[in-house]
């Protein structure tokens, strides 16, 4: 596919930060600006001053409140009053608890429709941020900062907006698209390496699903130990763009084309939960690394009903493999958790199906979904689901690999 985005410059790494650089995506007739620029956190809050807001809300973790969101809250309260809010890190405090809490705080601050949301941070804080913006007032502006691959390439590109319950991820939410985009690599390319490992499965994803062409491309720039500059992420970042911005041109609200985008992601959000459940053995599973191992157990799964080919299951392998996501991470997960979590997927009722079956995204060749209708999605018997799920814990129990998943297990 041609990309309507033109590759990015080369940076000058003697040279000064390049100035900012835009682009854009629709989410049908909705068009968000996206800025991008290296180590610009002061153009960041130059930007966010241009947008006349009467009050700024900054979205954030504990995590990224005194890297990132401060400065930012800082330089622009000397224009207009501004509130930073801040949770924990990891997926059990997206919630409505924590909403709840923070819309009350909002509402203290005496927002209105003129504020502005401001989300710092990675998917979570996005997420949460989305949703308070989409519910003040029936919805106020929105904007962007994130600090992670995963938010970068993936969340922030979106109109959805959701937090968990305690059955599954992003149950409860609405659609409200951002005003406003804006991505500093500099910032970016300081995240561990895990979380960088992680962010770019999503990457790996929309090319094994959607848009094959970009494997080359992909095999060229990912490598396990996670060393990227920021103009290699920005590099992966316009590949995401690039698809996400071709789906969403046409289906804004992710319900039909878009669904593609979950490929991996019914097991995937099984194993986030399964990981971060109180009593659980494991280490959380970050959310490219499940979608890396979700999509792992697609390709299982489809060549199990004989649809998808070895050699593409061996491409899914190779590419998760380079980008250094290593089946450990699912120690300490039982297959029953898993499959708990995956009768409650957001993806039930798009297609009528049997309690026996899992509607789920399959491919039968690279960037070919199988998907019946017009959500492109497969019924698979559950008894197919669960010994796909077993036999990857299974190869995580048994992994021999080199990397340690606790070493880094709060990065």
């Amino acid at each position: 596919m041609d990309s309507q985005f033109p590759p990015p410059a080369p940076a000058d790494p003697h040279g000064p930060p390049p100035p900012l650089t835009e682009r854009h995506f629709s989410l049908g007739d909705r068009r968000v600006r996206v800025l991008l620029g290296h180590d610009c956190l002061d153009d960041v809050a130059q930007v966010l001053t241009a947008l006349d807001a009467d009050r700024f809300v900054f979205v954030t973790d504990d995590t990224v409140q005194g890297v990132v969101a401060s400065k930012l809250a800082g330089v622009v309260e000397q224009t207009a009053p501004a509130l930073l809010l801040s949770h924990p890190p990891g997926e059990a405090h997206k919630n409505l608890a924590t909403l709840s809490r923070f819309i009350d705080l909002a509402l203290d601050f005496k927002v209105t429709r003129r504020s502005v949301v401001v989300a710092v941070g990675g998917g979570i804080p996005g997420n949460v941020a989305g949703l308070l913006a989409g519910l003040l007032f029936r919805g106020i502006r929105l904007v962007h900062v994130p600090t992670t691959v995963i938010a970068a390439c993936d969340s922030v590109i979106s109109a959805k907006q959701a937090v968990n319950t305690a059955h599954a991820k992003n149950t409860v939410g609405l659609y409200h698209p951002p005003e406003l985009i804006v991505v500093d690599f500099g910032v970016v390319a300081m995240g561990s390496p895990r979380d960088l490992r992680s962010g770019t499965c999503e990457t790996v994803k929309n090319a094994l699903a959607i848009e094959p062409g970009q494997i080359p491309t992909l095999r060229r720039l990912l490598r396990p130990r996670a060393d990227y500059t920021p103009a290699d992420l920005e590099e992966i970042f316009e590949l995401s763009l690039a698809v996400k911005g071709r789906l969403l041109l046409e289906d804004p609200h992710e319900k039909y084309s878009g669904v593609l985008l979950e490929y991996g992601h019914t097991v995937g959000h099984a194993l986030e939960l399964a990981s971060a459940a109180p009593g659980s053995r494991a280490v959380p599973v970050k959310h490219g690394e499940a979608v890396a191992l979700g999509m792992a157990v697609a390709a299982d799964v489809a060549h199990r009903l004989g649809a998808l080919g070895a050699d593409a299951v061996a491409t899914h392998e190779e590419l998760i493999e380079r980008v250094g996501v290593c089946r450990c991470l699912t120690a300490g997960l039982d297959t029953e958790t898993v499959m708990h979590h995956i009768g409650f997927d957001n993806k039930r009722g798009y297609e009528a199906h049997t309690s026996s079956d899992v509607p789920m995204v399959l491919l039968g060749a690279l960037g070919v979904p199988l998907g019946l209708g017009q959500h492109y999605l497969t019924p698979v018997p559950r008894r197919e689901v669960r010994a796909a799920v077993h036999e990857l814990l299974r190869r995580g129990r048994e992994c021999g690999g080199d990397h340690d998943p606790g070493h880094d297990a709060h990065d």
